[in-house]
């Protein structure tokens, strides 16, 4: 297994991103490489909330595996998808909230290329994390595939 970790800091109060990220359905709102998200359960997000995901090349199940309102929210895939953990962690700071991600994956590939794809993936969440602040704080994002959303 794989680990790593991005911050930084929303200029928004702690409970308005966590509602937003904990809520999985905004995800394609900020990640350009996720199409859809579905609640599966037909519940409000709480430990054992179940999601089904479609990204551009494949779709997976996860469930919330932890949940503390306002401070922490994490979800790990079901199979058949590779292992993956993501973790947010929210800590209120001077300029607003302070999001950690954290993820916790197989990248799938041997030995000293798992370094390269860990790095490779690590970029591309601190990208999407970006176009996560940019919404939250403005209200609106135009993603790397060209989708312009507004909250």
């Amino acid at each position: 297994m794989e680990s790593f970790e991005n911050q930084l800091v929303i200029e928004r109060p702690r409970a308005a991103v966590f509602d937003f990220v904990s809520d999985f359905e905004n995800m394609p709102k900020w990640n350009y490489f996720v199409v859809n998200v579905n609640n599966v359960s037909g519940e409000a997000p709480a430990l054992g909330t179940r999601f089904h995901q479609m990204r551009k090349n494949d779709q997976q199940e996860y469930e919330i595996v932890e949940f503390e309102p306002h401070r922490r929210v994490a979800i790990e895939t079901l199979p058949p998808a590779q292992p993956l953990t993501m973790r947010f962690t929210l800590e209120t700071v001077d300029d607003g909230t302070r999001l950690t991600d954290r993820w916790e994956f197989d990248p799938e590939v041997p030995g000293p290329l798992a370094w390269l794809a860990t790095r490779r993936v690590k970029s591309a969440v601190a990208e999407n994390l970006g176009k996560l602040k940019e919404l939250l704080e403005n209200g609106q994002v135009h993603l790397q595939d060209g989708r312009q959303v507004t909250l």
